[in-house]
């Protein structure tokens, strides 16, 4: 994979509205995994705004790109999970013990700082649980705070940092 990538006029524009929106995320990130003592690679790809989007901009696999999903439960959660699956809210609300549903766009942002694609596990303030499917993977990609920006990390690297309990709650 090269280190560039060609963007129109139009792209590039929108390119740089979504870093303007989203540098300090960005910047939170970076922050948050150099406090942990990592150096993982940084990617900044076209906008990915799905995981078949970021797959197709990237060279990452769909089970490696990790999903940082939000839910609301008795508090908002954060639930890490491969992007070839999904998460059973049934198995959620077994994890949690009381009733779930996604969170909106604005409680998304409310709970994490960080906007619908580009929500990154890096320093939440909430609950996080990883799907036990993403340790089988070396390396995974989760959003780095911007739908134009990815972090490339060992799953291991991963539970560490964010502090994720492990759980089997995909489908």
């Amino acid at each position: 994979m090269s280190n560039y990538f060609n963007q129109s006029p139009d792209q590039l524009k929108e390119f740089l509205g979504f870093i303007e929106k989203d540098i300090d995320n960005v910047r939170r990130v970076i922050d948050c995994v150099e406090d942990a003592g990592l150096k993982p690679d940084f990617m900044v790809h076209a906008k990915s705004e799905t995981v078949e989007e970021s797959a197709e901009n990237t060279d990452i696999e769909e089970k490696e790109i990790i999903k940082t999903l939000i839910f609301m439960a008795d508090e908002p959660v954060a639930v890490l999970c491969p992007g070839h699956t999904s998460v059973s809210e049934e198995k959620l609300e077994e994890i949690k013990d009381t009733e779930v549903r996604m969170a909106s766009p604005d409680e998304v942002t409310d709970a994490t700082g960080y906007y619908i694609g580009g929500v990154s596990p890096f320093d939440l303030e909430i609950p996080v649980y990883m799907e036990e499917k993403i340790l089988e993977q070396d390396k995974v990609k989760p959003a780095a705070g911007s739908r134009v920006v990815g972090v490339t990390i060992s799953s291991e690297d991963l539970k560490k940092v964010t502090e994720a309990e492990v759980v089997d709650v995909a489908r």
